[in-house]
């Protein structure tokens, strides 16, 4: 961890920052890229978080508390400290006139401008007797001016009645930056009694079983700003919230656990990205809070502790969380159903499957009900596409045009022409779920996650054989009203080569070959497709279909999935 700040500290001294434009900030309003302004943003506030915590670490090093100093100087300069792409555009475009009447300037409160009260106010706490005290003051004044004031006078926003991440990061940090700077007792109770009511929000989000549907790094995300305020407001008040006593939130704390599929694949429903590092000290804290938690192996944790964000907070306490005498080892098998969110995940030895129930109007939604991953000898050879680059149309109205959101890019049939839906209305009816030594079984109703009304019924099975080498049974079984036009069975696979038979296509891997056995009568399409992943990058993936011949009104269509 240490090595890799100051490789990024020796980095930022030789490479000055990029100055902010007017044109990188307009761009996203002008053609829906976020990436530009973006880019220059959270560049600021990497290289606040490495001078911080070299500042931290070295508080003889000069150099690095002048260089921390010139990061706060420059993002207290920001027109906003939120985003384009979440800007309330009445509050930072407010005109001449609007500005004469209520002679204030107006800002949004979004993740990131929240985020940045909640570090500068820790890195004010800790670094007060070092700071310039001109900085000092005018780190106040920011975070009241442009978050804690704004947060008071108006309101609620609409985050904080959501029951997804926003609710926990921006409540979390507007209390962690109150907790260090409001000094009025009851101008904090207020403020507290406002957060607390937004984590329950929060809270709701989570069904019982505590997965966590927007996936996994919206889980360390989401939960971990959740309990940074409350570690907060234990230290600054000697109580411990009740929250954390919840039968739920211990439950959310296990989710890392179970959702892994091996070393570092996860499992990426959603907007999720398919390769994830746990953060060791954040495990290392849950750990001691509930003793159940399993400690990741340290070969796989992240010790790039400084995200693509720059963020302060997570960072920081890597390194402070952080417990050396605590050992790791890899993921242990296990079978895990989730059965209110309907996730589902077996692995043994260096093989996994995870299948997905639940329903189309998740946070970060995918149409991709009964869709499913397959993992063997560490390769992924099903998979999920994960998360799209963010843009404008990517959270409007044109979400299911991209391939890794709309049911195209899934594994998952096409019947009549018609793909799933987006709606709470198009979801899964569990059948079935046996588990045992040898096998598990799942099994799904799947007729009400399409528009058509000819279709009366749609079973898909997974039947896992957890042998050496394991073996996968999908069964799809389907009954219509009248005979169907059409049925495309769909998947979606990594890119990768193989050859094709009469009866099966073999998958080759480096370590282990997948034999996709199918009813010779079908003939199957393979086609090589791309999409923009997350990171902005063209991804390559296989497509595979098959259409179904001989269509009745029942038709039960079987495929094996086997590991050689």
């Amino acid at each position: 961890m240490l090595a890799f700040i100051e490789k990024e500290a020796e980095c930022f001294l030789t490479n000055r920052a990029k100055e902010p434009s007017f044109q990188s900030f307009r761009h996203f309003h002008k053609n829906g890229d976020r990436q530009l302004f973006e880019s220059e943003y959270f560049d600021r506030r990497k290289r606040l978080t490495t001078f911080g915590l070299l500042s931290y670490l070295h508080p003889n090093e000069f150099i690095y508390i002048e260089e921390l100093e010139n990061q706060i100087w420059q993002i207290c300069q920001e027109f906003t400290w939120c985003l384009p792409a979440h800007l309330h555009m009445e509050r930072e475009g407010q005109t001449y006139e609007d500005y004469r009447i209520s002679q204030s300037l107006h800002y949004s409160i979004d993740l990131f401008a929240a985020e940045t009260a909640f570090t500068l106010a820790e890195i004010h706490h800790i670094f007060q007797d070092r700071l310039d005290p001109f900085l000092i003051e005018k780190i106040k004044i920011e975070i009241d001016r442009r978050v804690i004031a704004i947060y008071l006078d108006n309101g609620p926003y609409e985050w904080e009645e959501a029951t997804h991440n926003w609710a926990a990061v921006c409540a979390g940090s507007i209390g962690a930056a109150a907790l260090y700077l409001v000094s009025d007792r009851s101008v904090l109770r207020s403020i507290l009694a406002r957060v607390f009511q937004t984590m329950e929000c929060y809270l709701q989000g989570f069904e019982e079983d505590g997965a966590c549907t927007e996936g996994y790094s919206y889980w360390q995300y989401g939960f971990g700003y959740f309990l940074y305020f409350l570690d907060l407001y234990e230290q600054a008040t000697g109580e411990t919230s009740r929250l954390l006593s919840r039968d739920k939130v211990h439950k959310i704390a296990q989710f890392q656990q179970n959702i892994f599929l091996s070393s570092n694949f996860v499992v990426n429903f959603s907007d999720a990205i398919p390769m994830a590092k746990p953060m060791l000290g954040f495990s290392h804290y849950l750990y001691h809070k509930w003793n159940d938690i399993h400690l990741p192996a340290r070969e796989h944790g992240q010790f790039q502790i400084i995200d693509h964000c720059g963020r302060w907070a997570p960072a920081f306490r890597e390194l402070s969380w952080y417990d050396s005498k605590l050992p790791g080892n890899n993921w242990p098998e296990k079978t895990v159903l989730f059965d209110e969110s309907m996730i589902f995940l077996s692995r043994i030895s260096i093989y996994a499957f995870a299948a997905k129930g639940g329903h189309n109007a998740e946070p970060h939604n995918h149409n991709d009900i009964g869709h499913f991953i397959l993992l063997g000898g560490n390769e992924i050879f099903l998979k999920d596409l994960g998360a799209g680059q963010y843009h404008k149309d990517y959270f409007n109205d044109k979400r299911y045009d991209f391939i890794c959101t709309s049911a195209a890019g899934h594994s998952i049939p096409i019947i009549n022409g018609k793909f799933q839906r987006d709606g709470k209305e198009y979801k899964a009816i569990p059948l079935k779920s046996d588990f045992s030594k040898d096998e598990d079984i799942w099994q799904l109703a799947l007729e009400q996650t399409y528009p058509e009304p000819t279709l009366l019924a749609y079973n898909r099975r997974f039947h896992w054989k957890k042998t050496a080498k394991p073996r996968l049974f999908l069964t799809d079984v389907f009954q219509f009203k009248k005979q169907p036009s059409s049925i495309i069975e769909s998947f979606i696979l990594e890119d990768r080569s193989y050859r094709l038979f009469d009866d099966y296509i073999l998958f080759e891997g480096e370590e282990q070959s997948l034999k996709f056995i199918f009813d010779s009568q079908l003939t199957p399409i393979i086609e090589q497709q791309f999409f923009t992943n997350h990171q902005g990058e063209q991804e390559g993936f296989l497509r595979v279909q098959f259409p179904l011949v001989d269509l009745e009104q029942e038709i039960e269509v079987i495929f094996t999935l086997e590991f050689c």
